[in-house]
């Protein structure tokens, strides 16, 4: 199955470049294209299955099906097959369209796993006026850090702060489209804080 993300990408790319703009930051230097190449196995006796390998899975080909429930009587509204090296995010608007479309369903909001937390679902779900939850992965903080949820954003003044109550102001926009946000190293060299967990 081949999924195409250039439009996606287009997008993304845009919407950095804007962020930047406002931002009095220059554009960003054309990435340099690099031609990836991946070995893909292929099972001599099911050509169509794929071989999956996943963290904390069995490795082997298989295929894997995708089931969606209502929240509200756990019916299962929707199966679908792909080979099992299709990560699962891969087919999920699509089949949440379909199901839109096919049943009439008004779907305000979902809830998801963690392996649903990537930059096209959110953007699709975002342009499909859709609430979603969605798990985090759990990423252990850098020692010495603080982790995310112990600083306060400040949307109105674009800025982050601490649990010093200092202020982390914006820096850039990443060519990922992360936004970041740094703070006065001179104040965090001295910062009362500096050895609390």
């Amino acid at each position: 199955m081949e999924i195409d993300t250039r439009e996606y990408f287009d997008d993304l790319n845009k919407a950095i470049e804007e962020d930047r703009l406002k931002h009095g930051k220059r554009p960003l230097k054309e990435k340099e294209k690099v031609k990836e190449t991946k070995e893909i196995r292929v099972s001599t006796t099911d050509p169509e299955c794929g071989f999956m390998s996943r963290e904390n899975k069995q490795e082997m080909f298989c295929y894997l099906d995708h089931r969606t429930t209502d929240m509200k009587f756990n019916i299962i509204t929707d199966v679908y097959v792909t080979p099992g090296n299709v990560h699962d995010s891969v087919s999920y608007l699509s089949r949440l369209d379909r199901q839109v479309q096919r049943f009439g369903f008004k779907i305000e909001a979902v809830a998801l796993d963690s392996g649903y937390l990537t930059s096209p679902i959110c953007k699709g779900l975002s342009e499909r006026k859709i609430f979603g939850v969605i798990a985090h992965r759990r990423y252990h903080p850098t020692t010495g850090l603080f982790p995310k949820w112990k600083f306060t954003s400040d949307k109105e003044h674009d800025l982050y702060i601490c649990p010093n109550n200092q202020k982390l102001t914006y820096k850039t926009t990443t060519r990922e489209g992360y936004r970041e946000y740094k703070s006065d190293s001179k104040k965090c060299m001295n910062c009362p804080l500096l050895f609390q967990k």
